[in-house]
């Protein structure tokens, strides 16, 4: 039956022949999307990345494993770099870690020792006596921490304990000696008796400049007392006993409030020192002003003046109060 739809099909089925050898292949790189979303270009890329799949994937593969190979080869010999150097990597890290000693190097980094000046003996009452010295710490960087004695006629006293700070000129006392050296005084009190002050564990803490660049004004500031209202009252019968008064009124000017504070306080005669007498008190507030009354026991003494002392180590925080 003759196909009158296709002209090239005289034999009537419905099946049309193959297309002969020769024929032109369809051009893609020319196709149009009729929706305007897929260019010719792209589709171009997209032949190209289904043909090279499987080369890329093999690149890939190739290329993380000579990346990997190179970071395991790099790995292995650092470590056997370490592993053969290992006693002179462990001396560099010592050489690094200790500290050195410039105090030794050059003297100027060094502590100067604590000078011993003016040490006394008095009489604090009946058969009592105090030895008194004055210590002076030269070194602005440098609290000291030590140990002191007296011998006093070869007999020594009982060791204490005391601190200097930076800077810091103090008197250090043993206060309440018994007679033993009474029979070597003469008429003038203490005058006939051979006295000397020892020093000994010395310990030297530097305060870093970094932290505190001026210790005297630093200290300054945090031992700001002030004494006002002295008075010397003589014989003030007490007990049975004839006794001087020594009042005034001592100030706090600091910021800072102490949990316990002591004091040395030197009786002066004229710009003299005649006596000593200690002064603590459980605290003291910043701003605060305290009622002081002291006893002297010496008779036929005569105060002008005092000096006070405190003996407080401002570079230790349990001395503030809470």
């Amino acid at each position: 039956m003759l196909n009158i739809y296709n002209p090239n099909n005289h034999n009537g089925d419905k099946t049309a022949p193959l297309v002969k050898n020769g024929t032109k292949k369809p051009d893609f790189t020319k196709y149009t999307d009729p929706t305007q979303e897929f260019s010719s270009q792209e589709l171009k890329w997209s032949f190209w990345y289904v043909k090279h799949k499987a080369l890329l994937y093999k690149i890939l593969v190739i290329s993380l494993i000579s990346i990997d190979a190179i970071f395991l080869i790099f790995g292995l010999w650092r470590w056997g770099g370490y592993l053969l150097g290992w006693q002179d990597f462990a001396r560099v890290q010592a050489s690094l870690s200790a500290s050195i000693n410039y105090t030794g190097i050059h003297p100027r980094f060094g502590a100067q020792p604590i000078q011993a000046i003016n040490t006394q003996f008095f009489s604090s009452r009946e058969n009592k006596y105090d030895a008194v010295a004055e210590l002076i710490n030269s070194n602005n960087r440098f609290l000291a921490m030590f140990d002191y004695y007296f011998i006093i006629n070869g007999v020594k006293t009982p060791s204490q304990k005391t601190f200097l700070l930076p800077g810091e000129s103090r008197l250090v006392a043993y206060l309440g000696i018994s007679d033993f050296a009474k029979a070597s005084m003469d008429k003038n009190d203490g005058a006939g008796i051979a006295h000397v002050i020892v020093l000994e564990n010395i310990k030297y803490q530097r305060i870093s400049a970094r932290k505190i660049t001026d210790t005297g004004s630093w200290q300054a500031y945090r031992l700001n007392f002030q004494v006002s209202d002295f008075v010397f009252l003589k014989s003030l019968a007490q007990e049975g006993t004839n006794t001087d008064a020594v009042q005034f009124n001592l100030i706090n000017n600091s910021p800072y409030s102490y949990a316990a504070a002591d004091f040395y306080v030197a009786l002066l005669q004229n710009g003299q020192m005649v006596g000593i007498l200690p002064l603590h008190l459980d605290s003291i507030n910043s701003l605060e002003t305290k009622n002081i009354d002291l006893r002297n026991f010496v008779s036929g003494l005569s105060v002008t003046e005092i000096a006070l002392y405190p003996i407080i180590n401002v570079y230790d925080g349990a001395v503030y109060a809470q």
